[in-house]
């Protein structure tokens, strides 16, 4: 009995020294940026002004407040595009659009960017969108309207 006894005791201390010895620990890493937050705030409104509903076609409004394209009509507001000033952390930052806005009958609204990367010095930036409006007369209808778009700004 005491020989089986010795024997499990050193069989279990043999174990428990060839677990312990496989043991081990390792530190690991654990990375990260602190950056101030981005905010972007729309100074300037897109307007095109007046479109022409009679016939299929297109306006397209620059980033200099121009417009052009054969459904463009001179008069009425003054052709503006969307201005927008974004506030973070110096360096570059990505622009993305959403997709066309097609929330209005007969009409497909896209938004569009000069650049999708910006450089924000000083902790600011300026960004100017401009865009097109495309008309199917068929199935638009005359009067004033608004369309939607979605700036997003990352790092």
């Amino acid at each position: 009995m005491k020989k089986k006894l010795l024997l499990s005791t050193l069989l279990a201390s043999t174990f428990l020294l060839s677990s312990q010895a496989g043991a081990t620990q390792q530190t690991g890493t654990a990375n990260f940026n602190l950056v101030y937050p981005i905010t972007v705030t729309q100074n300037t409104p897109m307007e095109f002004g007046d479109i022409d509903v009679s016939v299929d076609g297109t306006c397209s409004l620059d980033y200099a407040d121009t417009t052009a394209g054969p459904s463009c009509i001179a008069g009425g507001a003054t052709a503006a595009s969307g201005d927008f000033t974004i506030s973070s952390a110096d360096g570059s930052v990505t622009i993305g659009l959403s997709a066309p806005d097609t929330t209005v009958p007969g009409v497909t609204f896209t938004p569009t960017v000069a650049s999708s990367t910006v450089t924000v010095a000083s902790n600011t930036a300026n960004l100017k969108i401009g865009g097109t409006v495309t008309v199917a007369a068929a199935t638009a209808t005359a009067g004033a309207h608004s369309l939607t778009y979605t700036v997003d700004v990352t790092y």
